[in-house]
């Protein structure tokens, strides 16, 4: 795979072809993850569409008439809003190129699997080729395409001597907006990782412990700045040394017994 080929420049993203390619994306990645063996084959018989060619229209390689955009959009219920910035309604403003922005921000924080390709690029022997991060992450070729297409394009990976590198070395997200959606569903994704991990992971490659205490509530802020300082300082730790492999370390700390009435 040419990383150059994956890279979009930011004047194009008020596209209209180009925000409904994205918003199929979404359409296809929110099937896999309620069901893993979701495939492509099974979205474009849904959407009467040869599943090569479907996977042409993802991926960028093939143009689309109008007709066919509005006839997909009927298919997967598309909102009047979608079908307004998609070119097939009358716009009221040139808002596209903000909304798409936005869009993929909220997929990065939302998808686990983002991070853990940000992360990836610095493990020892990387390859950017989709299916070696498919086979190291445990997900579709085409969520590994998806998702490399969107960091590109966002500029946290950056296209570098034929491979693939992160463009900061920390990001962090935004802790004034940690009760969004976004946020809430990245959080979900991690602690059913966990949940598979109790099973699945062997207990030397592990560490999965709790504790059970009575509190003083009152001291609930200082705890939150505690454990964003353990979290960076034994993140630092790790990454010392030869980097083989991508963790995730998730605390919780919440209430077991009602804090009101």
């Amino acid at each position: 795979m040419e990383i150059e080929r994956l890279y979009i420049q930011k004047t194009d993203q008020d596209d209209e072809r180009a925000i409904f390619r994205f918003w199929l994306q979404r359409k296809f990645n929110e099937r896999c993850k309620k069901n893993a063996r979701y495939s492509l084959r099974a979205f474009a018989k849904n959407l009467d569409i040869d599943p090569s060619s479907l996977s042409q229209i993802l991926s960028g390689k093939r143009k689309l008439s109008k007709k066919i955009i509005h006839n997909i959009c009927l298919k997967l219920s598309a909102t009047p809003t979608d079908f307004q910035r998609f070119g097939l309604l009358k716009r009221e403003s040139n808002l596209e190129n903000y909304f798409q922005i936005s869009l993929d921000k909220f997929s990065v924080i939302s998808e686990w699997h983002h991070y853990a390709i940000l992360e990836l690029t610095f493990v020892s022997g990387f390859k950017s080729d989709p299916k070696w991060i498919a086979k190291k992450l445990s997900i579709t070729v085409m969520e590994a395409k998806i998702a490399i297409e969107r960091l590109l394009r966002l500029e946290l990976l950056l296209p570098e001597n034929g491979s693939l590198v992160k463009s900061s070395k920390h990001l962090t997200n935004d802790g004034t907006v940690n009760t969004s959606g976004a946020h809430k569903e990245l959080q979900k994704q991690v602690i059913n990782k966990a949940l598979i991990a109790v099973d699945e992971c062997p207990q030397e490659e592990k560490d999965i412990t709790s504790i059970t205490m009575a509190i003083d509530t009152a001291n609930i802020e200082k705890a939150k700045i505690l454990i964003q300082k353990f979290r960076r300082d034994l993140c630092e730790l790790l990454e010392e040394g030869d980097q083989k492999a991508v963790y995730n370390l998730g605390i919780q700390l919440y209430p077991l017994s009602k804090t009101k009435e």
